[in-house]
Order: structure tokens, then sequence, then C-alpha cells
């Protein structure tokens, strides 16, 4: 067993069917407990399947696979507040476990042009609250990505496409205080920001969030700089976690082809008090105790998310497939054949498990 017994996996994705299976194959070699896909389709229309391929692993493992359906939105500029809470309704009742949102990245926050607190989000919101539905919030991106000289080597050769430096792009702090005016325009949303909000390096910004928001979790998923935001204040940062250990939540954001070396570096960090380089960042192990990793490890996964994922109604998500077919035909014509090519492919799959 690669970990010393079963844990949980907030934060997966998938962006093709092979990546489907490799999930499969990965939490068999992990041992994991259960684990939780998150569909990418926010990202934009060539991600329209996301949701699909989410709904199939969800039938593929019904007692060990949560998954959060993601919005579709236009090709440029923002959504509907109607279409929102219709599309937040609609993934309910096909029988997803909650909402992944990727708005606070920049570059689809830029997209969007509207403000993550805008009012056309809250009738969404307003509908997860009542539903006690979940949603895990990507916010953000490094610091160091709006400062060209400070973005490590892999993020360079990404180009502008993670370069928020240029003027052309909100502020780190601005979409932060849009994010944090979401969580106290609704108190009772039962929310995670991905990568611990991308604030490592304020403990006492992040405890000050933790203590006015019950119901506010952060996962670990990196970016790597976070862990080298630990190491520079290492004791400060073993006791944040010991401390709000009833709050942090394991996550990886495999798949990918270095997928063991990104989870074998997480437990090093969690477990281990080891000094090593992961990813250009300088990682020293936080060595925590066991009560607290058994909290983030599998602990707080049971708190988000419930023991039994919801069922996937198959014949509804097959409907919707063909819905998503005449949605990205009318919304995003340049895209079209590649996307239907692959909303086709997952319909197969998907009515192969029917079969």
């Amino acid at each position: 067993m690669f970990f010393r017994y079963p844990i949980s996996d907030v934060h997966i994705h998938v962006f093709r069917q092979e990546d489907a299976f490799d999930v499969i194959k990965m939490a068999d070699e992990l041992s994991y407990d259960q684990y939780n896909i998150l569909s990418a389709t926010s990202l934009g229309p060539r991600f329209a399947a996301d949701n699909l391929l989410t709904a199939w692993l969800k039938i593929k493992e019904p007692d060990r696979c949560h998954g959060f359906a993601g919005f579709n939105y236009p090709e440029t500029g923002a959504p509907e507040a109607e279409d929102l809470l219709e599309q937040a309704q609609e993934f309910h009742a096909l029988g997803f476990d909650g909402i992944k949102m990727m708005d606070g990245k920049p570059g689809i926050r830029k997209k969007i042009g509207k403000p993550l607190d805008d009012p056309l989000f809250d009738l969404m919101f307003d509908y997860l609250e009542q539903q006690n539905w979940p949603v895990l919030y990507h916010v953000n991106d490094p610091i160091e990505f709006w400062t060209w000289e400070l973005m490590p080597e892999w993020a360079k050769a990404m180009g502008d496409r993670v370069f928020y430096g240029n003027g052309e792009y909100p502020s780190k702090d601005t979409i932060e205080a849009e994010a944090i005016h979401v969580v106290e325009k609704h108190p009772r949303l039962r929310i995670i920001f991905a990568h611990f909000f991308f604030i490592a390096d304020d403990l006492e910004k992040a405890a000050g969030y933790f203590e006015r928001f019950p119901n506010l979790m952060f996962d670990i998923t990196p970016g790597w700089e976070m862990f080298e935001s630990f190491a520079n204040r290492y004791e400060e940062s073993r006791d944040f976690f010991r401390k709000y250990a009833d709050r942090i939540i394991f996550g990886t954001d495999t798949i990918s082809d270095h997928w063991r070396t990104t989870v074998g570096n997480l437990r090093r960090v969690l477990e281990t008090d080891d000094c090593f380089v992961s990813f250009e960042e300088n990682c020293h192990g936080l060595n925590l105790d066991e009560k607290t990793l058994r909290q983030i490890y599998i602990e707080n996964y049971h708190k988000f998310l419930p023991a039994k994922p919801a069922e996937m109604k198959i014949d509804e998500i097959i409907a919707y497939a063909d819905r998503l077919s005449g949605r990205i035909a009318a919304e995003a014509p340049g895209e079209t054949p590649a996307i239907l090519t692959e909303i086709k492919n997952c319909r197969q799959e998907l009515n192969r498990l029917r079969d």
C-alpha cells in the first residue's frame, strides 16, 4: 500500500477518455478509499465533454468516485444568471455531487469580464446554499505569475497564457477580495478554495479567514510554491496545520504523466522532515502527527462529501450529452467539429456502461 492506510483525494481532473481509465489504475495503486473528479468544463468550449467524463467515472466506480460538474460558459463574455441556475439544478438532478468553478483563474476571470462577486452568480450560489451542495473553487494563481522574473521556468515556458503582469488582468488582491465577498454574501455555502487559496505566504490571513468563515476549507493541491512558503516559516506552518487540521483537505491535481512524483512528494511534505526540491520549489517536510494526518487525508473528505456518492442517472446523462452537442454547435461554432467528436465518443462509452 502506497500510504499507511486508504486515503481520499478531493482534487483530480480528467481531460480525455484515456485519463479516465488511468485514474482508476492510479486509485487502485494508491489504495484510495474515495476520490473526487473535478470537471474543467468552465475553462472553455474545448473542455465541454469533461462533465461526461466525470459522469462516466462516477458510473464506473459508483461507491468510490464523487464528481463535481462544471458550468458551460459562452465562448466570450459572461453567462446569464438564469442559465447558471438552470445548469446547477440540472447537474444536481443528474447525480453530480457538487460544482467545480474555475472562474477565479485570472485568464477565465478576464474572459468573463465580471467580478467573482457579481450579482449574476447570486441565484446559483443561493441554490447551492439551499441544497447544501458544495463547490470547489479555483481562485487566483501564484503571486509570482504577475512578475515575469519571479516565475518558475515551467510557467515561463507556457508564455503569456499564465503571465498576468501585462496590465490586462485584475490583480491578485482584487480577485481574492471578490472571492471573499462571495463567502460573505453566502455564509452557508460549503466551499473549498483550491491550492490553499494561493495565500500560503500569509498564514495570519489564512487563519483570519478560517476564524471568520466556518464553512470554508482549503485543499493542499500543489502549486508547489505553497510548500516553499511553508518551509520558509517552518514551525509556524506546523502549528497552523495542527490548529486548523479540520479545515485542510488532501488533493493532488492529477492525472498527469508525473503523478507518482507528485503524490510521493506530497507525502514527503506531510509525513517526513525531508528537505528536497520539487518542481523548482524548496520543500521541507512538515512531519505532521498522526491525528493531523488522518484529518487531512481522509476525515475532512468525508466531512465535506457524503459517504455514498450520488447515483448518476445514466439515461439522463446521455440525453444531456445530446443537448450539450446542440449547445456547443450554437455557442462555439469555430471549435464545433472536434468538440462534437469528443462528446460523441463519451456518449458511446456511456452507452457501453448502460449495456
